[in-house]
């Protein structure tokens, strides 16, 4: 049996509830799904110290995946980074992507086409360091972190 693209909403695939507080971080002008979020019931911001239930953060080109690392305290412990990265880009691959989300401590967890010219990769804070988890502060990297992601 052939591989269907998925019918679901987008915002579904991208696990988005009507109490989310929502992070975008260079995706704020798709207007499109900034008007999903809000239609979901989520709080969406772009700015604030406070930690965030969802990261949204686009990603060009591998210098960018410095950042990555800086985003992990900004979540909840049990919120999700969604990484936004070009498909078929050379200029950053999805296993730079991974690699990078893991020397930051997280595992990967599914990937989505969010749209025609973006893959997002979710990425979320292992269970069992989630507890010790302090919003604000800086987390201990996990080398070699699994991976247990689906595709969608």
């Amino acid at each position: 049996m052939k591989d269907r693209p998925s019918t679901r909403p987008r915002i579904d695939k991208l696990g988005v509830k009507a109490h989310h507080d929502v992070l975008l971080l260079g995706i704020e002008d798709d207007e499109a799904f900034v008007a999903e979020l809000k239609e979901r019931g989520a709080r969406v911001r772009t700015t604030g110290g406070a930690a965030a239930d969802l990261i949204f953060a686009t990603f060009h080109h591998r210098n960018d995946l410095r950042r990555l690392a800086s985003l992990v305290p900004r979540l909840t412990s049990d919120g999700a980074l969604w990484t936004l990265r070009p498909k078929g880009s050379s200029d950053l691959t999805e296993a730079e992507m991974m690699r990078a989300g893991q020397d930051a401590g997280l595992v990967d967890v599914k990937v989505v086409s969010f749209s025609a010219v973006l893959t997002a990769e979710k990425f979320v804070i292992p269970v069992a360091k989630r507890a010790a988890h302090r919003p604000g502060t800086a987390s201990p990297r996990t080398r070699g972190a699994s991976s247990s992601r689906g595709r969608s």
